[in-house]
């Protein structure tokens, strides 16, 4: 009789799950993605000039508190790429308006 039993717990756990309210959580959307560079990080962190790294990178040590941060030495941002900025210069009005 034990599998009977346990397959009556779980249509009751089943039945149960479904009709309980509150038991459902809805789903979050997910937010814009990131322009992440191959070492995780942002790509705010590249000179768009020189394509060099700002970043830092932590560097494990053998034990947890012998970590240390260290320049990230990445050349250029590798994701993709990110809208172009464009700069309209502001309309003047006249002076009768």
């Amino acid at each position: 009789m034990g599998i009977v039993e346990g397959a009556a717990a779980v249509i009751i756990g089943l039945l149960l799950g479904r009709l309980l309210p509150g038991s459902r959580r809805s789903a979050k959307p997910p937010g814009p993605p990131e322009p992440l560079c191959g070492c995780e990080h942002h790509h705010s962190f590249h000179d768009p000039e020189t394509g060099q790294c700002h970043s830092l990178m932590r560097v494990p040590g053998t034990m947890s508190r012998d970590s240390y941060h260290t320049p990230c030495t990445c050349r250029q941002y590798s994701g993709p790429l990110p809208l172009p900025e464009y700069y309209a210069p502001e309309i003047a009005r006249e002076a009768g308006e």
